[in-house]
């Protein structure tokens, strides 16, 4: 997610810089926290003494007028005494307890009701649209029903006889001459500034346009693009508070690491005594967890969320790891603590050298040895692919010897509910089902716009080739040997792209033999050179990868772009998208802010991308080298590695796996693969893998409700504790991890795929029995005939 919403105070102020319009009333307000001098901000703005006031909390809460927190026509004295009363005060506001810290003052405009307008400008994937109403303020309700919208697509102007003829029909007509040039400018500014959101409401319309309330959301990454060379911090930009708990000195500084670094660092605290502590690698799988100890045990022995991912900074993995350790130690329990770390992609214990997870995790667990026995850790490490287990076994045996807890490895067969039961057997329990307010049996109030679905093309076969674009020697072999596996007759990869590279070339394994890829420095090139290349990967960082993929998209041999980048602004994106669909082109990706290994795909015996299904050994211990009969999509690549083994252990082996990518706009959706997979006759069982966040789900919920999709549908959305964590939204590590809304929770996506028919289990551990049992029915009435197995070939020597 590159969008964060600004302070309402920085937001009305670069509005007003903009909005140069004899209609526009000038902006002031100023911003009041605990540090405010009130006799400085009375000498610079004198309008505070001689006006009367509004006064409301600046910070990330909804409804602040329906909530009481709107202060209005009232004097400078009194506007004080109620800062006062307010300001450091713990309140609580929809069930979530926090405490006010900043508040907004600012004139009181006085006006009627029928003054009162509302107007939204948004950003989606293919346009920028307008919604206005006639009728504004905090009681207007249901205003998407109600607002005209229009929509302008990123590469056209917006119309101005449509602004009268569209938006302003109920509108006065001497107020429609001032509001149609306010909103032309309004809209140039919201583009011109990379603003991604921008509501007023209500936006008051005397004898001047007034910025009454106002919410302004920018997309900080296509900002800095246009600051070229100026940095952020230059310009001093101030982002809305989340309204909430009060974060921990701990919690402050990996938010700052998370902030300044590439790698990605999510921390919270839930119960300091919590028997349970976790440090897990990957975006969604983070929440795995969480939702099995909530679930099995309850909330109150969770201690902590934990999530790393992407490339830090050296260092930071082991200070990460310190400032865990040094919280799970602080609280006593008599019976001791869990310590659970696990990676979905990448081997927990690789042993490779002093970067990686394993080795910074090892020194930080020995520098605090005594403390581990003190306070009787146990340590559970959890990989998520398979690998060769032989030295981690060695590297944990010598550790746990060393700092003499105990210390268990487990696969990705093990489950989350077959660890807890190695440690709390006597207590775990499944909690008794509460029937929560989410529990449906329709989804008909869900809008959504299923006449714009259609499948998504066939992707990959086995004569797919493609260029793979600044993708690591180690990936491309990875990618050579799952073709090696799957029997291709000639690999998938035809080339390199290497803009820095000064090699011309680059010899890899196949099987026993040696090839030699050629490496091109533009993509125009190896086009030339290669006319029956379809598929871009690319891998490049997002500078880089921006202009590449613009660059491929204007070649009409290229019908396929990966794009496995994370950190693209949501203007680039869109950008790509819309130039996509012109040239008809697939995009699968993006990833989000700092999650490029959230793309993925894989195909037994056609192609392979991203790091989806991992190395040689887990591709044969995932059956991955020849198709099976399921189909699966989901938002994730890391956590999909583990959905294919367990696929592997209860069916015949996977036909496809497509990660379409966590960020907040995606070349495809779930529903298009969906589709495809419903047309597609391989295709016996359909796969979908959710995720707190985004309402994809929905969209295939329908599907299955109109009848469009009739194969069996076996579907789980992970993130049903993300209600544990006070400051709402949160962002769980993708662009689309977060909800703000009912329907984007994971409990309420659930909910509603089990009413349409589909195969839901009541926690991801079922995820095995329920394919398991859909499986065999489906074997048992001859719909489907199990693929025979088949010994994969010899990698011989590994690379």
């Amino acid at each position: 997610m590159t969008s964060k919403r600004l302070s309402e105070v920085m937001g009305k102020q670069a509005l007003a810089r903009h909005l140069k319009c004899e209609h526009v009333a000038s902006v002031r307000c100023v911003s009041v926290d605990k540090d405010s001098d009130w006799a400085t901000l009375e000498a610079k703005h004198p309008w505070l003494c001689s006006e009367n006031l509004v006064v409301k909390p600046d910070q990330l809460i909804k409804r602040r007028g329906k909530q009481g927190l709107v202060y209005m026509n009232k004097t400078l004295t009194e506007v004080k005494e109620w800062i006062a009363s307010k300001l450091d005060q713990q309140i609580e506001i929809e069930g979530v307890k926090g405490q006010l810290k900043k508040f907004i003052v600012e004139p009181y405009v006085v006006h009627s009701q029928e003054d009162e307008y509302y107007i939204c400008i948004y950003a989606d994937k293919e346009s920028d649209n307008i919604l206005f109403h006639h009728e504004g303020g905090v009681n207007v309700g249901n205003i998407d029903e109600k607002a005209v919208k229009m929509s302008v697509s990123l590469d056209e102007e917006m119309n101005t006889d449509l602004i009268k003829g569209t938006l302003l029909t109920s509108v006065p007509k001497h107020k429609q001459e001032m509001l149609v040039p306010f909103i032309q400018l309004l809209f140039k500014v919201f583009r011109k500034d990379c603003l991604t959101y921008v509501e007023i409401n209500p936006l008051v319309v005397t004898d001047k346009i007034h910025l009454v309330d106002a919410a302004i959301v920018l997309d900080i990454l296509a900002y800095a693009d246009k600051l070229q060379g100026e940095t952020l911090e230059s310009k001093n930009l101030k982002f809305s508070d989340a309204f909430g708990r009060e974060l921990l000195p701990e919690e402050a500084k990996v938010a700052q690491m998370d902030r300044s670094g590439p790698g990605e660092f999510k921390l919270a605290v839930i119960n300091p005594k919590g028997r349970i502590w976790q440090m897990t690698g990957g975006g969604a799988s983070s929440l795995l967890m969480c939702d099995a100890v909530c679930d099995l045990l309850g909330q109150d022995h969770l201690g902590n969320f934990a999530q790393f991912s992407g490339k830090p900074v050296e260092g930071t993995r082991a200070e990460f790891t310190r400032i865990i350790v040094d919280l799970m130690t602080r609280e006593k329990v008599p019976e001791g603590k869990l310590f659970y770390i696990a990676s979905t992609v990448a081997p927990v214990a690789s042993g490779k050298g002093g970067s990686d997870i394993f080795t910074q995790t090892v020194d930080v667990l020995k520098q605090n040895k005594e403390k581990l026995q003190e306070h009787k850790i146990t340590i559970a490490f959890q990989q998520g692919v398979v690998s060769n287990g032989e030295g981690k076994k060695q590297a944990l045996q010598q550790l746990e010897k060393f700092l003499g807890i105990p210390i268990r490895q487990y696969g990705p067969k093990d489950t989350a509910k077959d660890i807890l039961s190695k440690y709390f057997e006597k207590e775990l329990h499944k909690k008794e089902s509460k029937k929560n307010d989410q529990t449906i049996d329709s989804i008909d109030t869900y809008k959504t716009p299923g006449q714009h679905w259609k499948p998504v093309k066939t992707l990959f076969t086995k004569d797919t080739k493609a260029f793979l674009a600044g993708v690591p020697p180690p990936v491309v072999q990875d990618t050579l040997n799952f073709d090696f596996l799957g029997s291709r007759q000639t690999p998938s990869v035809a080339a390199l792209i290497q803009p820095d590279s000064e090699e011309t070339e680059k010899k890899f394994k196949w099987g026993d033999s040696v090839i030699t890829l050629p490496i091109y420095k533009r993509i125009d090139l190896a086009v030339q050179n290669h006319t029956d290349v379809d598929v871009l990967a690319m891998f490049a960082p997002p500078p880089v990868a921006f202009k590449g993929t613009m660059f491929a998209l204007k070649n009409p041999q290229i019908k396929t772009i990966l794009l496995n980048v994370g950190g693209m602004s949501e203007l680039q994106v869109r950008q790509i998208l819309q130039l996509a669909k012109k040239k008809g082109v697939t995009i699968i990706g993006p990833g989000s802010l700092k999650h490029p290994m959230q793309v993925g795909g894989i195909k037994p015996g056609c192609f392979q991308f991203g790091r989806m299904g991992g190395n040689a050994d887990n591709v044969i211990a995932s059956k991955l080298y020849r198709p099976g009969s399921v189909g699966l999509v989901s938002r994730t690549g890391g956590l999909s590695n583990l959905v294919i083994h367990t696929i592997a252990q209860h069916t015949d082996g996977l036909y496809q796996a497509i990660a379409i990518g966590g960020g907040s706009y995606t070349g495809t959706s779930m529903i298009d693969h969906v589709l495809n997979y419903q047309q597609n006759p391989n295709v016996k069982i359909i796969f979908v893998l959710g995720e707190v966040g985004t309402t994809e789900e929905l969209d295939v919920a329908m599907a299955i409700k109109d009848g469009q999709v009739t194969k069996p549908v076996i579907a789980y959305c992970i993130g049903t504790s993300a209600d544990l964590f006070e400051q709402q939204p949160t962002q769980f590590g993708h662009g689309g991890l977060t909800f703000v809304d009912a329907n984007e929770k994971a409990v309420r996506k659930n909910e509603a795929l089990k009413c349409v028919g589909a195969v839901v289990p009541d926690s991801f551990d079922e995820l095995g029995q329920c394919l398991s049992q859909v499986y065999q029915k489906l074997v048992k009435e001859g719909v489907l005939v199990p693929k025979p197995e088949i010994e994969p070939p010899s990698l011989g020597t590994k690379a």
